[in-house]
């Protein structure tokens, strides 16, 4: 569900600014190169990448430019991660996850900006989720083209990220062979993958509060009408009815975790998303979190109250590598990209220290 309680200015980048703040964290890690160039290696392939930037990646989309970031490992990537991100979020927010993810998984690591994403009176505003499912597409292709193909490619969507994620691997989309699934895992972590739900509550909220108001707003402009209007639009964005499709796809499974008291996306989404992908065989674990193990709360559900005193975690923000959800879904990816670890059926609750691995 759309943040409806004001977010700190870090939490969310500004398309005004976002030319800038790419710009210094991409000087600050290294120097930044233009899509399509070398990176500053010697050894000839694009794809890798030896003095730890990253870069801006530019990839067409019906006719249309979609941008992001990309970084590289320093020896050649047999993976690629494709970062989805979520409301309020650009691929701002994943450059420090993209540049850790090739640095210490070995792995090639690109965020999209959704097309359609614009800065309005200094917030970002859009729910692009089907154009950034097409964008995340894409860029996964133009990158194993380039890069000669990838032994694993994992689709890695946060909060609304869910959202557009899922309807990726919906899609069904292929490797450049026309044949090959295009992604092997996805991960899903605090989903949005009902929104029609996460409309309904941002109407209610949305008539004393602005920032529900533009959540609202933005799944309107998304759909093209109000749920009373154009309902089966509002049902073929919702992720929890394309369980057929992301089956179809060819996909081998899909990692969940979610915060018990998360106070923007109700943690039911994922339940009900864990219990049609079990009934339609594709294997999957959702890991749900009660405390908080030492990381930030988050927002909670009991955070409206005005008085955040509860001890369990609430909704994590994308660019957190402490709060529970986010430290589980970034090591859960270290362990299949390292260990190579199975997913498998499972739903596991967490009341202390996460210990449980990936792995069967």
């Amino acid at each position: 569900m759309p943040n409806c309680t004001a977010m700190p200015n870090q939490s969310r980048p500004s398309l005004s600014t976002i030319s800038l703040l790419l710009a210094l964290v991409l000087l600050v890690a290294g120097l930044a190169v233009p899509a399509g160039a070398d990176p500053h290696d010697d050894d000839g392939n694009p794809c890798t990448d030896d003095v730890d930037t990253a870069s801006v990646h530019s990839v067409e989309v019906e006719g249309v430019p979609a941008t992001g970031v990309v970084a590289f490992p320093d020896t050649d990537p047999s993976a690629l991660v494709v970062f989805a991100h979520g409301y309020g979020h650009t691929s701002a927010s994943w450059v420090d996850h993209a540049r850790r993810t090739a640095d210490q998984l070995g792995a090639a690591a690109v965020a999209m900006d959704y097309r359609g994403t614009e800065d309005v009176d200094g917030t970002v505003r859009g729910w692009w989720v089907a154009e950034g499912a097409a964008d995340l597409i894409a860029a996964a292709r133009d990158l194993e083209a380039r890069c000669g193909g990838f032994d694993t490619i994992v689709l890695f969507g946060v909060s609304m990220g869910g959202n557009a994620s899922g309807l990726a691997v919906a899609a069904q989309p292929t490797r450049n062979d026309g044949s090959t699934p295009l992604f092997d895992w996805w991960f899903n972590l605090e989903g949005a993958t009902n929104v029609i739900e996460t409309y309904q509550g941002a109407r209610v909220l949305a008539p004393a509060n602005t920032f529900a108001a533009n959540a609202r707003a933005d799944i309107e402009a998304e759909m093209g009408g109000t749920f009373e209007e154009v309902p089966e639009v509002y049902a073929e964005h919702a992720v929890v009815n394309r369980v057929d499709d992301i089956a179809a796809s060819g996909v081998k499974g899909v990692y969940m975790a979610h915060a018990a008291e998360d106070g923007l996306v109700p943690i039911n989404q994922s339940i009900e998303l864990d219990a049609l992908l079990t009934e339609a065989g594709v294997p999957s674990i959702l890991d749900v979190f009660t405390t908080r193990d030492g990381g930030e709360g988050g927002t909670t559900l009991s955070g409206y109250s005005g008085q955040d005193v509860s001890p369990l975690a609430g909704h994590a923000t994308e660019t957190s590598t402490t709060h529970v959800v986010m430290r589980a879904g970034l090591d859960r990816l270290a362990e299949l990209l390292e260990e190579d670890a199975p997913l498998c059926q499972g739903r596991r609750l967490h009341a202390g220290p996460v210990t449980a691995r990936l792995g069967c």
